[in-house]
């Protein structure tokens, strides 16, 4: 169904739930715009087959992109409130992949792209102390760096 087999530039990674159409116009923008710069993008919202799938089929499915099919994630404006978003950037950045955040212009008609540097990651939903690792610099068993 939904079997990806080429390689693409960008993975498009933000939130949906919660936001008006799944906020399909945000997506649905940030792909264009790079389309028309000469990027191939992997965008979640363009199949509307997700609609029929569990959060966890989803996943499945995005982080395959994520991992296996795409360069670089750019990640869209409330990403760090969306757990799916932060699954994603978490895999881009475990997987040594490039990730930038969009910046929209007032209109969101244009944006630009800032780098995000992922070196520091904040685990999301976490009650209490957040914790700070570079999964490049520890073991598999542990968070405290080994180097």
């Amino acid at each position: 169904m939904f079997g990806i087999k080429k390689k693409y530039d960008f993975y498009v990674g933000g939130p949906m739930r919660g936001y008006k159409n799944l906020n399909k116009a945000m997506f649905a923008m940030v792909a264009h715009i790079l389309r028309t710069k000469g990027f191939t993008v992997w965008s979640p919202s363009e199949h509307d087959g997700y609609l029929k799938l569990s959060f966890a089929q989803c996943m499945t499915v995005d982080l395959n992109a994520v991992i296996n099919q795409c360069r670089k994630i750019v990640l869209l404006p409330g990403w760090k409130d969306s757990l799916g978003a932060n699954m994603e950037a978490f895999s881009a950045f475990a997987c040594g992949k490039e990730a930038v955040e969009v910046v929209p212009n007032e209109n969101n008609t244009d944006f630009d792209l800032e780098p995000l540097s992922l070196s520091e990651y904040r685990l999301p939903y976490q009650t209490g102390k957040t914790r700070q690792f570079n999964p490049h610099e520890c073991d598999l068993d542990s968070f405290e760096p080994t180097r």
